[in-house]
């Protein structure tokens, strides 16, 4: 997919309806946005048949454009279950819900004592 097309596709991603300032929410622009993925994918090849984390998903334009270019798996995680919904949705009208989860979690609350490093 050309970068323009991207673009143009995750311009009708239904972004917050009310970003809530406490959780410093804003919408990541479809510019950006289709830049960013189209960058990892091209430049990279970091996105077709792999697993995809976006955390602090919002309405999941990361995740709902990574899953259009080919993305194996997404899993989206957020704070904010108003967000989560509109993700949910956006996922199901672009048709991509089947590769995609959501996660409501707080990650500052994650614990790290069983993790291994390596």
């Amino acid at each position: 997919m050309k970068l323009k097309q991207l673009e143009s596709t995750l311009s009708s991603i239904q972004e917050f309806s009310k970003p809530s300032i406490a959780l410093e929410q804003y919408a990541t622009s479809p510019h950006i946005a289709a830049n960013m993925l189209y960058t990892i994918d091209t430049v990279y090849d970091d996105i077709e048949n792999k697993m995809v984390l976006d955390l602090g998903c919002g309405p999941g334009i990361l995740g709902i454009g990574a899953s259009i270019l080919g993305a194996g798996y997404v899993l989206g995680i957020d704070i904010d279950s108003n967000a989560l919904q509109i993700a949910k949705e956006n996922s199901e009208s672009f048709d991509v819900d089947e590769i995609m989860d959501f996660v409501r979690t707080d990650v500052c609350l994650w614990n790290n004592a069983n993790d291994e490093e390596f």
